[in-house]
């Protein structure tokens, strides 16, 4: 008998659904409770974003008293140019060229050489 099981395992059994078929009714009320989530998530993102721009007031109001008890002058904004300075020079040596070099000239520049002299390209190829 057990020789007969390892050659012929029996095929599990699908578990059988008693409701196959869904009602319209249960196809409406999963799409009411869809959109009452849906709802609800709307409306919890909502009060946070309120929640935190009242935040966000309130301790611009804070710096705004502390400038002015301690007569600070307010903190300039950024600029753009302040941000990008990771890519300026630092001043020390020549100056780098900017090179910019397309990737298709690139491309075919390299192809137009690999036809002009064929024999050229082979010999460059290492086997090992």
């Amino acid at each position: 008998m057990m020789m007969l099981k390892m050659f012929m395992p029996s095929m599990p059994k699908m578990p059988e659904n008693e409701a196959k078929e869904e009602s319209a009714e249960s196809r409406e009320e999963k799409k009411e409770q869809e959109r009452l989530k849906a709802a609800e998530a709307k409306r919890i993102e909502k009060e946070r974003t309120e929640k935190y721009t009242k935040l966000k007031i309130q301790a611009k109001d804070e710096r705004t008293k502390m400038r002015e008890k301690y007569k600070l002058n307010a903190t300039p904004t950024p600029s753009d140019e302040e941000d990008e300075s990771s890519d300026e020079e630092d001043g020390f040596g020549p100056k780098k060229e900017k090179v910019e070099e397309d990737p298709v000239a690139k491309a075919k520049a390299l192809a137009e050489q690999a036809m002009s002299d064929p024999m050229a390209m082979a010999g460059n190829l290492k086997f090992w």
